[in-house]
């Protein structure tokens, strides 16, 4: 099993941070269409290619208070604005969730998910998931994203803050816990469940 290391070093708003950090090619797969929520979601991809965006190329780094994700990839589709671009990590809160199942009502994954909003800001949310179709939002914890596009590429720092609480998934200093992570490419006009995802979880080792 693949297994992102994360160095405790300082975070700083220097973009060259990211260079001495190593990067981690995830392979992603496509949702199967019975993963999906509705019938109607099924039916409409049945013929119609989508998740088709690998690999995701992922580096990782915290300072004791902050972890931050850095998400790269490249986008198979067109712009189409009225289908953002989107991308999350996904965490497990307790118990023993199914990644592609979104978890249980006794096993929720928290994610935090962005995408560019209709006003063109960046939109960070919080989600906590109990199953497939039941997501709602999640805990108000502390985050923060950055975004970058060039050459073709889309470049993406989510970041919150470490430690526990209701709802959020534990991140801890010197813990090693699972991640997961989903891209959704706007151009394709991918939303809801029609999204590439890693397939299983990684293991997510936080430096002490």
């Amino acid at each position: 099993m693949k297994c992102i290391r994360v160095d405790r070093i300082e975070l700083a708003p220097d973009a060259r941070i990211w260079t001495a950090q190593p990067v981690t090619a995830i392979d992603m797969v496509a949702t199967p269409p019975g993963l999906q929520p509705t019938a109607y979601i099924q039916n409409s991809w049945a013929d119609r290619p989508y998740g088709r965006i690998t690999p995701l190329r992922v580096a990782a780094i915290h300072d004791g208070e902050m972890l931050a994700i850095r998400l790269s990839w490249k986008p198979v589709g067109g712009g189409n604005p009225d289908f953002p671009d989107a991308a999350a990590i996904a965490l497990p809160v307790s118990g023993d969730p199914v990644l592609g199942l979104m978890g249980a009502p006794d096993a929720p994954i928290h994610l935090l998910r962005w995408q560019t909003h209709h006003d063109g800001g960046e939109l960070i949310r919080s989600i906590l998931a109990e199953g497939i179709g039941s997501t709602r939002p999640g805990p108000e914890i502390k985050r923060r994203v950055g975004v970058r596009r060039h050459d073709g590429l889309i470049d993406i720092v989510i970041a919150r803050t470490l430690g526990q609480g209701a709802g959020a998934a534990p991140l801890l200093a010197g813990k090693t816990t699972k991640i997961g992570f989903a891209v959704w490419d706007g151009g394709n006009e991918e939303r809801a469940g029609i999204k590439a995802f890693s397939g299983d979880w990684i293991d997510l080792a936080l430096d002490a």
